[in-house]
């Protein structure tokens, strides 16, 4: 049970937070005031623009069409990433091909750039987008999984091999479960860093999508559409970390006891200390 001084201060964080909100709101109005409407929409015009883009089954398309794409590319470059993150854990002669060159390189290659080169290369083609999204989004994944497999500690793996596990079992029942935090912290991070990605590659190359769109709004000068679909995209991406992200980190979460929380053989004492994973088998 939270004590009255953690309710308070819960309570006047949230207070702060809404009061932050509502100063940006009316900073908004007040700006939008000393400004042509067609250079810089009030925040009631935007909000009527949101009202007809919700009710608007073309929006709902292209709104569609980027949520897949964006999804597929987390997917995959979850996978790629967690996959080669993993590879110095069995191939050790490949870590410093990993730490050494793909890192450095995906993680400072321009992201503007994949976008260019992707239209040229692929044309001007949902493959291209999805192609350019995971590119850009893929180095998240690899370092986070990297880091990740470096810290985990070699006495669960050996316990594992003790009790006569099979290597794929070690893998699934142990390996897996400790990096699942890391996997699911990378894919956390794509998942928003995507949605910005995808409006950069649908703008150079996309015939459909939220950035297609927002072409079109900027061909017509129409700002107020602008927010609007920019303001939808911050809607989805919350929804998707509140309902999908968040509760598979908290599943993933370890909840062990602290005197359990590091697997280990106890020397000179009486009997082992088992890993929940290879509990009840």
């Amino acid at each position: 049970m939270s004590s009255p001084s953690g309710a308070g201060r819960l309570i006047s964080q949230r207070l702060a937070a809404e009061g932050l909100v509502v100063a940006a709101i009316a900073a908004w109005w007040f700006s939008s005031a000393q400004f042509p409407v067609n250079v810089f929409p009030s925040p009631l015009q935007v909000f009527w623009e949101l009202v007809r883009l919700s009710m608007d089954a073309e929006f709902w398309g292209h709104a569609a069409a980027t949520g897949i794409r964006v999804l597929l590319a987390v997917v995959l470059a979850t996978v790629l990433g967690s996959g080669l993150g993993m590879l110095p854990r069995y191939v050790p002669w490949t870590s410093g091909i990993i730490d050494d060159v793909l890192i450095p390189f995906f993680t400072s290659f321009p992201a503007i750039v994949w976008a260019i080169l992707g239209t040229i290369w692929f044309g001007l083609t949902g493959t291209a987008i999805l192609i350019v999204q995971v590119l850009i989004i893929f180095p998240f994944c690899l370092v986070n999984v990297t880091e990740g497999n470096k810290d985990i500690g070699g006495e669960e793996i050996e316990m594992g091999r003790s009790f006569g596990r099979r290597p794929l079992a070690i893998f699934w029942r142990i390996e897996l479960p400790l990096l699942a935090p890391f996997i699911i912290s990378g894919a956390r991070i794509s998942y928003g860093v995507c949605w910005k990605i995808s409006l950069i590659a649908e703008l150079f190359g996309g015939r459909s999508g939220l950035g297609y769109m927002m072409q079109w709004a900027r061909d017509f000068g129409s700002v107020d559409s602008i927010i609007a679909i920019c303001l939808a995209i911050v809607f989805f991406v919350t929804i998707g970390d509140a309902f999908v992200l968040r509760p598979l980190t908290r599943l993933f979460e370890p909840k062990l006891e602290p005197s359990r929380r590091r697997s280990f053989l106890r020397r000179g004492g009486q009997g082992v200390i088992v890993p929940p994973a290879l509990e009840g088998n």
